[in-house]
């Protein structure tokens, strides 16, 4: 029987099951509704989702799927809120449909973006997760052909979880596994998992080690293997709880393995469908808002204006990304964007804060790199001296986290070096008193760079100068603000900023830039970037100059001359990402506080670094060879290298993101972060405009923070005219609110 064939065999069992019902005409009435419903909008699908394993995901999820100019919104087949609503829809109730609107409304507008011309490019929508910030990894390309259909006439469409998370398939090199090995046993899979807790940052042989001293010979390939399969499983269904074995973990991570936190998401997914759906009203505490959002999505804008969630548009929310260009830049970059000169935020439609303004260049500044890194790390390490606090670097295995380890470590130990045969880490006496260094790596961590790990990390570890913990994977990042108050948490970020960009990239690779990919980073900005814009529907064509009226003051305003498509790259990394890089970090909290500000110290968010990429040769020697993709961040890679002897790392480290293979099955997904520290949210999962009103009642999101807009209340009066709008100067600081540590 081929696939086509047992899954039409199936899937009604499967339908009918979940619905708890025999037939299914009440969902083919609610088929027929959604049509209707989106007549003028885009076609409407009742599908299937299969994922790698050819297993019915039955979780809560639609799909819109781009073909050119058409559009296709496909529901689950298998969601468990398709039932709620057929149900909804059987009882003939007007109120019920309001409400059933409302959730057609939520399917097609909670997570689109502009698509390329052309092929295929579909944006995978959990009922309301947002596909921006820290969740733009819910993206996956499919290829363009006609959807397959089962025998019934089901379309069915295949996707991969674990490609829409962007995790990491193979954290560790495998050797070819025995043919046919013994099965685990239950107490063999315990001892596993305690043993990769335990001393899983020192490698699989001490995995293996640690095994035998419990009875049980496996080899390491064999506990690589069985590693994989408990702690990512395939299925959300298959859910292995590791907890119960885990006596040694450090930090409890609270959500469980992969699959628990989908199937979390899940749960919570239909538990607030089915609040939405009831008539009991939740109690919610008024929060006082501030001015500005320091953090926001960018559908955040769709949101406050009612008729794009009233009226789905029949293009990709035009009039945000096309009309409102500051959240039309946040649409390329996929990452909300603040600019720090305060030139594109006058006319954004939400009110912006900025925390740390751009610097102004100091043409005395002459200290280079190496320079730099050693008094950042000074700093550091005074800083922790005095607090009597840890430094707990957060080492991904990236060029950022070993370059800001290596200055660490060669200001505490300036004797050692790994190429020294008979060096000890002997520490430096001004730091006597320095409390150490706990470097906290997962196995994306030594598999991104497996020599440091070997010749760098370990001797330290065992000579006791460092200490090494592990991580699960690189999720439990997401869990920092739970760190000891004991402890500094170092990261690498803004790094990225000071180099240039991870876009760059497309210049070397296919993708939807295709102008970048054509024409190179040396070629003006104006035929790369701009280019790109107008090929993705971001920018119009009829709106092309208005557009560059708006955008040349900003760029005028970088320090350094603005001609090539690095050049712009880098400038709008360094002035418009740079705050949303120094909180991406806290965007699954449910709450902020400052001292939980006060606990992260990224390495590279100094004036000097900025001071330092403003310089003409510096700029230059951020990435030498403009045709070598592996000339990224050269200056650091060569930093690395004076410490570590080690050349094939220098020679052909390619940038790699660490933040994107942090699993997207958070728990809290926002809606932004204002100046008062608010984290706004409707919901745990974003999910309507009606949840948006029950928690902020009488339109007090749209006077705290939607400009130029006239908001539908005859008690609102408009918030901005466009006149005061179009002489506003530039959005300032909040007194008394930093995030400059």
């Amino acid at each position: 029987m081929d696939l086509v064939d047992w899954l039409a065999s199936l899937l009604p069992n499967r339908s009918c099951q979940r619905r708890n019902r025999g037939d299914l005409c009440l969902h083919r009435d609610l088929l027929l509704y959604a049509q209707e419903h989106f007549r003028d909008v885009c076609e409407v699908l009742e599908s299937v989702f299969l994922d790698q394993a050819n297993e019915v995901m039955p979780f809560p999820c639609s799909l819109v799927v781009v073909h050119g100019e058409s559009k296709t919104l496909h529901l689950n087949r298998c969601s468990s809120i398709l039932a709620s609503a057929s149900e909804l829809l059987a009882a003939s109730d007007e109120q019920g449909k309001v409400v059933l609107d409302d959730i057609l409304d939520m399917m097609w507008c909670s997570g689109q973006w502009p698509t390329p011309r052309g092929n295929l490019h579909p944006t995978c929508l959990m009922c309301g997760r947002l596909v921006c910030g820290p969740h733009k990894q819910m993206v996956q390309r499919l290829e363009a052909g006609p959807v397959r259909r089962l025998q019934d006439g089901t379309p069915f469409l295949r996707l991969n979880p674990g490609r829409m998370c962007r995790r990491i398939s193979g954290p560790w090199a495998l050797p070819e596994a025995e043919k046919d090995p013994a099965p685990w046993l239950p107490q063999e899979t315990e001892a596993l998992v305690s043993a990769v807790r335990s001393c899983g940052h020192l490698g699989w042989a001490a995995v293996q080690q640690q095994l035998e001293s419990q009875g049980f010979a496996r080899t390491e390939a064999q506990c690589q293997v069985q590693w994989r399969q408990v702690s990512q499983p395939l299925s959300t269904t298959d859910v292995i709880d590791l907890s119960a074995a885990d006596e040694t973990k450090l930090r409890e991570t609270g959500d469980g393995t992969v699959g628990r936190r989908w199937q979390w998401r899940d749960e919570a997914i239909n538990a607030e469908m089915q609040l939405l759906l009831s008539s009991d009203s939740e109690r919610v505490e008024l929060q006082e808002l501030g001015t500005g959002l320091i953090v926001f999505s960018p559908l955040l804008s769709c949101y406050l204006s009612s008729a794009s969630i009233s009226h789905p548009p029949s293009t990709l929310l035009p009039e945000t990304i096309q009309e409102d260009f500051l959240i039309g830049l946040s649409a390329f970059f996929r990452t909300p964007m603040i600019d720090r000169t305060g030139l594109l935020n006058k006319d954004c439609s939400l009110r912006l804060t900025v925390l740390e303004p751009m610097p102004d260049k100091d043409p005395s500044f002459c200290t280079p790199l190496g320079a730099v890194m050693d008094g950042r790390a000074k700093e550091l390490i005074e800083r922790a001296q005095a607090q009597r606090c840890k430094l707990e670097v957060l080492w991904s295995g990236g060029i950022d986290s070993t370059s800001l380890l290596v200055a660490l470590l060669q200001t505490l130990f300036p004797d050692w070096r790994p190429w020294k045969p008979k060096s000890s880490p002997q520490g430096d006496p001004r730091f006597h008193t320095f409390p150490g260094i706990v470097v906290r790596c997962s196995a994306d961590s030594i598999a991104e760079y497996p020599w440091f790990h070997e010749n760098v990390l370990l001797p330290l570890h065992e000579a006791g100068a460092i200490d090494m913990q592990p991580m699960a994977d690189a999720e439990e990042v997401s869990m920092l603000w739970e760190a000891p108050s004991s402890r500094i948490a170092v990261t690498g970020e803004c790094g990225d900023q000071i180099f240039g960009s991870q876009l760059l990239e497309a210049a070397f690779v296919k993708s939807e830039l295709r102008a970048l990919y054509e024409h190179g980073l040396d070629a003006a900005w104006e035929d790369t970037v701009l280019h790109a814009l107008l090929d993705m529907g971001i920018v119009r064509l009829d709106c092309k100059e208005r557009w560059l009226r708006w955008f040349r003051p900003f760029v005028e305003r970088c320090p350094l001359p603005v001609y090539s498509a690095f050049d712009l790259l880098w400038w709008l990394n360094v002035s418009c990402k740079w705050q949303t890089v120094c909180l991406r970090l806290f965007q699954r909290r449910p709450q902020l506080r400052s001292s939980d500000l006060k606990r992260l110290a990224h390495f590279f968010q100094t004036e000097e670094f900025q001071q330092w990429s403003f310089v003409p040769g510096n700029h230059a020697a951020k990435m030498k060879d403009h045709q070598k993709w592996s000339t990224y961040k050269q200056p650091l890679k060569d930093y690395i290298l004076e410490f570590t002897q080690d050349r094939e790392y220098c020679d052909s480290k390619l940038k790699v993101g660490s933040l994107c293979q942090v699993n997207d099955a958070s728990r809290f997904v926002i809606m932004g972060i204002d100046d008062k520290l608010n984290v706004l949210r409707f919901g745990h999962t974003c999910l309507s405009a009606r949840q948006m009103d029950k928690r902020y009642p009488d339109c007090a999101l749209q006077r705290a923070f939607l400009r130029n807009r006239c908001i539908a209340s005859a008690a609102v009066a408009p918030i901005e005219s466009p006149n005061v709008l179009s002489h506003a100067q530039p959005d300032s600081p909040r007194p008394g609110l930093t995030v400059c540590w």
